[in-house]
């Protein structure tokens, strides 16, 4: 496993020579790709384009959201768990054994610098200007941010725990001799609300739920600072992307085909999808896509597992019970009668894509923020949603069990895109697995809820401090 600083250099050699070995017949005069400077490899529109392409790219790999960070978001707390028939896949997540060399910790931290390597070098280009430029550029802002968002939940504490303690590295410029020290959580979210605010007034084109976009961008700083505990601006934001971006929830009928189609759902239609990652029958992860994890039968892992208490929570009228399977567990041994996450169905050719942010977590920020502030509005973006999910249910609480309905739904509609990990640690709540899990309950404040820091970056970075407990 190669480790960040290493591979901050290597990934700058590999976007220039993407960039520059394309076309020209001087290619053999360029500069050696360690000192390739994004001043030297991205000179035109088209560079940029090609660079930004690069950059998504990088968060389809199945250790950023092809399946990796979506995994540990559900895995880490109470939805899903590893089947006793599996094929060795996040094991120690499963039973919070996780070591300061595990593979799957060190590939999400190596993945996500290499993102940023990528889009600092799109934000670093000379080229200013125009609308196309700004675009791109915006989008490369709104990339940086959603990753250090990442990691800054993944390998530090909570905002609302202690803002101050270490959160992650920013690197903002390529420099190949840089060994930075962790800056801490408070900056981390300062320089990630700076972007998604670039974003935000660079961005004027949608172009599909497969890039970002302005209402993207705001939709993703408004849970941001939920995250924060900045419950007015979280609020402020939300309302913005509900009222002027039109985009609309997708509807109780349509739930089921919005899962199983293999193609951006959106086609332009701006419904439910803000931001996706996507995979198609050329560009994918092949049995390492999220989908093989969870489907069973076949070529499929089929690792991951729901548990019954998931399942339970949806009402026999609700169309998202339907998302998951009552099955047999179709690998030899296992869980039966097994509840099959049923949201991820292609496992061939043209796979599933990952949803990132959906106006539907839009609508839960939106009705959280508002709980927290007091306001009656609450229930109507509360209930604006539910609607659409289950029409026999209808949300009449206030103040703190209405905070608990809200946290439920959020668990009910968010299950198995990554969230429910992050929601329970920024909430300080226990973690209750239940009998499918050999842990137990795992308190708040236990030093394994954050992630180690990778023993590949402490072998090159002296700066760098390992989280306690490790």
């Amino acid at each position: 496993m190669k480790n960040f600083r290493n591979n901050y250099i290597i990934t700058g050699g590999i976007i220039a020579s993407l960039l520059l070995g394309s076309c020209k017949k001087d290619f053999l005069d360029q500069k050696p790709y360690t000192s390739v400077a994004a001043g030297d490899a991205v000179k035109t529109e088209a560079d940029l384009q090609l660079a930004l392409t690069g950059a998504y790219a990088n968060l389809r790999s199945s250790n950023l959201y092809g399946r990796t960070l979506p995994v540990f978001g559900d895995l880490l707390a109470d939805n899903v768990f590893v089947s006793s028939a599996n094929s060795g896949r996040y094991i120690s997540e499963n039973t919070y054994t996780v070591v300061i060399n595990d593979g799957d910790v060190a590939g999400v931290w190596t993945d996500a610098y290499s993102t940023i390597l990528r889009a600092n070098n799109i934000i670093d280009a000379a080229l200013t200007g125009g609308a196309t430029v700004n675009q791109i550029k915006g989008e490369a802002y709104a990339i940086r941010a959603l990753v250090y968002f990442d990691l800054v939940r993944a390998y530090g504490k909570p905002y609302t725990d202690d803002p101050n303690s270490p959160g992650v590295p920013i690197v903002l410029h390529y420099d190949p001799k840089a060994l930075p020290t962790r800056n801490t959580v408070a900056e981390a979210y300062t320089q990630i609300l700076s972007d998604l605010d670039q974003a935000y007034s660079l961005m004027t084109a949608y172009n599909g739920s497969g890039t970002f976009s302005k209402y993207a961008a705001r939709g993703l700083a408004a849970k941001v600072n939920l995250n924060k505990g900045d419950y007015q601006k979280a609020l402020d934001e939300a309302k913005d992307v509900i009222t002027a971006s039109g985009f609309s929830l997708v509807g109780a009928a349509d739930l089921a085909g919005y899962w199983a189609a293999a193609t951006p759902h959106d086609s332009g239609t701006k419904q439910e999808t803000l931001f996706e990652v996507v995979s198609d029958a050329v560009n994918n992860n092949s049995y390492d896509e999220l989908s093989n994890i969870y489907v069973q039968g076949g070529t499929s892992y089929g690792d991951l597992l729901t548990t019954k208490s998931v399942y339970d929570l949806y009402s026999a009228t609700d169309v998202r019970k339907a998302l998951i399977l009552i099955g047999v567990r179709q690998k030899t041994g296992g869980e039966n009668p097994a509840y099959i996450v049923n949201k991820y169905p292609v496992v061939t050719g043209d796979f599933n894509d990952k949803k990132v942010l959906r106006l539907s977590d839009v609508y839960l920020v939106a009705a959280e923020a508002a709980n927290r502030l007091g306001s009656g509005d609450a229930t109507t973006y509360l209930n604006t949603l539910v609607a659409q999910r289950d029409p026999s249910l209808v949300y009449a609480s206030t103040g703190a069990q209405q905070l608990t309905d809200i946290i439920t739904e959020r668990r009910k509609e968010l299950a198995f895109e990554g969230d429910r990990f992050y929601d329970l640690n920024r909430l300080k709540l226990d973690i209750n697995r239940g009998a499918e899990y050999s842990t137990g309950v795992i308190k708040y404040g236990d030093t394994r809820r954050v992630l180690p820091i990778p023993q590949s970056e402490l072998n090159v970075n002296p700066n760098v401090a390992q989280n306690p407990g490790y």
